[in-house]
């Protein structure tokens, strides 16, 4: 009995020894790591005005440049569409009111200059063709009464101041049939109450507002004209671009439905701005009339404006940019090995993936291109 207790005894130590907590060599527990430990062990800097630190093993997700000044070719890109120079586009409309008797052409229609586009019915054009002859034939009376008057006067039977009533009243006759005509021509040619409207010039039809029976207004617009071949790019181009392009600037346009890139040049910048867009339009001549011939008004392009070499400046890539609380902007530069200090900067515009900076860095200072969010990672953990 005395034997089987021993023996029990002896299981219950070794067991218990199993579980106690393991020994080091010299004999000590093992320390626990915790994540302060972890942290010092990255050494960052404690004080944001010596810089940021960055762990050995981060740099290699970090891209240092040197900078240098150069001078770079600006180009502005905005959205273009085709349209009819002012001078180029015709209107024709009723000049009294009255009904349709007839549309002859449609959209899209090329005509000749004098083309007739419809007939209008009215009786107010019958009435002013009737007062041409009115007219006329009062003036024929008072020619009769002068000639008379002028014979009398020949004779010595004549009196002066009948004479001077005659040629007073051929001078009124003479003023209202003038005028009763260039009312009527005016109107256009035809006969009675008709009137025919006809083209002002060689185009194509942009737009008909009329259809056949259909009352009509006096001013009413009927008919929209344009020149095919005479047709430019309107590109509007915001507020913050303009100091970099000017006159004479070749531009490059693409258009879907033209294969190839079409060249152009800016003929005029416009004087007045869109107040909501802050935009302002800029005239684009198209070098090679042929285009003109595929170019469609209301069409859209693409501009790319080329503009001159500008002055010696800094270009950055947009990930070395900063925006910080919405309207500081700065980007970090390499003070030492591994050490880092934000930088603040006056930015440009982004353009093809690089940002211009006006002022904050100088010649050779060595920024961070890629990776700039991750030494700022570490500067918000020292605030």
């Amino acid at each position: 009995m005395r034997y089987h207790f021993l023996v029990l005894f002896t299981v219950v130590f070794l067991v218990a020894c199993s579980e106690s907590t393991p020994l080091e060599p010299n004999n000590k527990p093992a320390a626990k790591v915790t994540t302060a430990d972890l942290s010092a062990s990255n050494t960052p800097a404690k004080n944001k005005q010596e810089g940021i630190a960055i762990a050995a093993q981060s740099l290699d997700y970090i891209t240092i440049e040197a900078i240098h000044l150069k001078a770079t070719t600006t180009s502005v890109q905005a959205p273009a569409r085709v349209e009819f120079r002012e001078k180029a586009l015709s209107t024709v409309g009723a000049v009294v009111a009255g009904r349709l008797d007839s549309v002859k052409i449609q959209v899209g229609d090329r005509i000749k200059a004098g083309t007739i586009l419809a007939t209008l019915g009215s009786p107010e054009v019958a009435q002013m063709r009737s007062d041409v002859a009115r007219a006329q034939a009062e003036l024929n009376q008072a020619q009769d009464r002068v000639r008379r008057q002028n014979l009398m006067q020949k004779k010595g039977v004549g009196l002066e101041i009948e004479l001077q009533e005659a040629n007073t009243a051929l001078k009124q006759a003479q003023a209202d049939y003038t005028r009763s005509v260039q009312d009527t021509n005016l109107l256009g040619t035809g006969t009675g109450q008709t009137v025919a409207l006809r083209a002002p010039v060689d185009g194509v039809v942009l737009k008909v507002n009329a259809t056949t029976g259909a009352a009509v207004e006096a001013g009413a617009v009927l008919f929209e004209l344009g020149e095919p071949n005479a047709l430019r790019m309107v590109a509007d181009v915001f507020e913050n671009d303009l100091h970099f392009i000017e006159v004479t600037d070749e531009v490059s346009l693409i258009l879907p439905s033209v294969p190839q890139p079409v060249s152009g040049h800016i003929s005029a910048i416009g004087a007045a701005m869109e107040t909501d867009l802050r935009r302002i339009p800029v005239y684009i001549d198209i070098d090679d009339p042929k285009v003109l011939d595929k170019l469609k008004p209301g069409m859209f392009a693409k501009a790319t404006i080329k503009g001159e070499l500008s002055e010696q400046q800094v270009s950055l890539p947009t990930t070395a940019v900063l925006i910080k609380d919405a309207k500081q902007t700065i980007v970090y530069v390499e003070v030492s090995e591994g050490l880092f200090k934000a930088r603040p900067i006056t930015a440009g515009s982004a353009r093809d993936g690089l940002v211009a900076v006006h002022e904050g860095l100088s010649e050779g200072d060595r920024v961070v291109t890629k990776g700039a969010l991750l030494i700022d990672g570490e500067a918000q953990l020292l605030l």
